[in-house]
């Protein structure tokens, strides 16, 4: 390297260190406080007496969400402070007339972002170990957890800060810059969740929860690096993380040996992306538009208006950012083109020229079928178990299978589109093959029209049995106290310990159980007591005395007890 060369990049740093070397300070002095502090402030309160030394499981649980904020912001500040000289003009014109080659030049800049943020981690990391093992206390974190959070938040943060910088050589602004990095951390899972909150709306029974459900939050990476406190990165996830960061960095370099200096003050710095932006957000906010007046209003021309509105103000919007004027309106013919192709691509989902809303399975292919309302518990099934009183339910029976799909197969039929004022059910209908594969759909269902449906299903001994809790072989602990309530004061009424009194009310209930109709497990209940039961093992649950608990009613009456529970 020559003495120019040389002293420019020795004078580059000295000028970064007087810029924005005070990012470096306040990182300290907030990862200081976030971890540091708490834990000073833990050994002055403790008492030896009491033993109140904070149960920390690891280093996030001491301050999650200050630390998710700073490990998530702090980056994207460091890559607009050692960027930003793009995007003003005098600077840009001034550093690019320097004898250093553009790609020294933000390798540079890059390694001094970088020691912006790995300096104050490594001194808080000390710091918190001094004061866990200087502190005389029993600590239930110690060196190996502070050198967990080490290594992961300095993964995040390298992440966070590559993304910056790439998303800085692509813009001309600094606030755009800022913008639209806070965009694409989170774009990936919202472009997600827009969308699947979008195809029920055009493919009927989508079951959107359940993509929803899943782990899609994890790709936004600051809600990740919040989720640590209960679930370490895994070797495979840290080592995508340095690779994309290092992809990032390498296009930087990339895109910035190929960008214009006179791209300072632009909203984008490359012309090809300016139309690509500008339909992105269109198409974006058209999505919101739909979701939006999909939930509020579930009727076709408010969901239309919804698209139209929404994307005619993001294509105006991203205009004006692009051309920085709000002088747009002659840009109209490029909105007509975004809403034909958007018109012919919803047409095309709705037409559903692969039968995905028509598709039920043929009953000879059914093993089991999932009838219930969550989608949760048909990832999960083993939660089931632990309802005392289960609506989603696997069922086996010929019967209730030939019901199930029965439902389905109406369904499909006349796609009701419920008002979302009306007495509504969501019903998630679930098939697990012979062949081993799932299929899964979602339906918003009017309940008085397909109650016929529901009482064959729902009606059905093996619905019940699973549904309620007493009825379950083997379902629960032994019964040792029964407690029952004046459903108006909540005060305990009746309380029953003996076990053979407690056996003659269950023998009582559970015939209650059985005969109730169908109406009652869709809510057309009232409440006239409360019953609670105590197991053996210490849990708990309860169910209502209502207007078809007459067994119940009957021994309670044979006792001279029911007057208690009326008052």
């Amino acid at each position: 390297m020559s003495a120019k060369r040389l002293s420019a990049n020795r004078a580059m740093w000295t000028q970064n260190v007087r810029q924005i070397g005070w990012i470096a300070i306040i990182h300290l002095l907030l990862w200081l406080a976030a971890i540091v502090l708490p834990i000073g402030l833990s050994y002055s309160q403790y008492d030896p007496k009491v033993g109140n030394v904070p149960q920390w499981k690891n280093v996030y649980d001491i301050s999650n969400g200050f630390e998710t904020l700073i490990a998530w912001l702090v980056p994207i500040l460091a890559a607009a402070g050692v960027v930003r000289y793009m995007h003003e003009k005098r600077s840009a014109d001034f550093i690019h007339s320097l004898p250093i080659r553009r790609t020294e030049l933000l390798v540079g800049q890059v390694l001094f972002g970088w020691m912006l943020l790995i300096v104050p981690l490594a001194v808080t990391a000390l710091a918190a170990i001094g004061c866990l093992y200087g502190l005389d206390l029993p600590w239930p974190i110690g060196a190996a957890d502070v050198g967990r959070w080490l290594g992961e938040t300095l993964v995040v943060e390298t992440m966070i800060f590559a993304l910056g910088v790439m998303v800085g050589v692509l813009v001309g602004q600094s606030i755009v810059h800022i913008v639209l990095t806070n965009i694409a951390l989170f774009f990936p899972t919202g472009i997600m969740v827009l969308l699947f909150s979008n195809l029920p709306l055009w493919l009927y029974g989508f079951p959107d929860g359940y993509y929803l459900s899943g782990n899609l939050m994890d790709w936004a990476l600051p809600i990740r690096y919040a989720m640590l406190t209960d679930q370490a990165m895994s070797a495979g996830e840290i080592g995508m993380l340095l690779l994309l960061s290092l992809l990032f960095f390498s296009l930087s370099i990339w895109l910035y040996e190929r960008r214009p200096t006179e791209a300072a003050g632009q909203a984008l710095a490359f012309s090809v992306l300016r139309p690509l932006f500008v339909y992105g957000v269109a198409f974006c906010m058209c999505l919101t538009g739909g979701f939006y007046f999909g939930q509020v209003q579930r009727q076709w021309g408010w969901i239309i208006f919804g698209y139209v509105a929404f994307s005619l103000i993001g294509y105006a919007v991203a205009q004006m950012v692009v051309m920085k004027t709000w002088r747009v309106f002659h840009k109209w013919k490029g909105y007509i083109a975004f809403a034909a192709v958007m018109s012919v691509l919803f047409l095309t989902v709705r037409l559903d020229p692969v039968g995905y809303v028509r598709h039920v399975p043929n009953l000879s292919d059914i093993e089991k079928v999932y009838f219930g309302q969550s989608v949760m518990n048909w990832q999960n099934p083993n939660l089931m178990e632990r309802e005392f009183e289960a609506f989603d339910q696997f069922l086996r029976t010929k019967d209730n299978i030939k019901a199930v799909r029965a439902l389905h197969e109406q369904l499909v039929r006349d796609q009701p589109l419920p008002s979302r004022f009306g007495n509504v059910r969501p019903i998630v209908i679930g098939y697990v093959l012979k062949d081993g594969t799932r299929l899964l759909r979602r339906y918003e269902v009017p309940i008085e029209p397909y109650m016929l449906y529901f009482q064959r299903i729902m009606g059905s001994n093996e619905y019940k049995q699973q549904y309620y809790l007493l009825l379950r072989p083997s379902g629960y602990a032994p019964i040792r106290q029964v407690t029952i309530r004046n459903v108006e004061t909540g005060r305990a009424e009746v309380v029953l310990a003996e076990p053979k009194e407690i056996e003659s009310f269950l023998e009582a209930l559970k015939q209650d159980l059985w005969q109730k109709p169908v109406e009652s497990l869709l809510g057309g209940q009232v409440w006239n007591g409360e019953i609670e039961f105590l197991q053996s093992d210490g849990d708990q649950f309860s169910l209502p005395i209502d207007q078809y608990s007459s067994h119940v009613r009957k021994w309670l009456e044979d006792r001279h007890v029911w007057e208690k529970i009326q008052k």
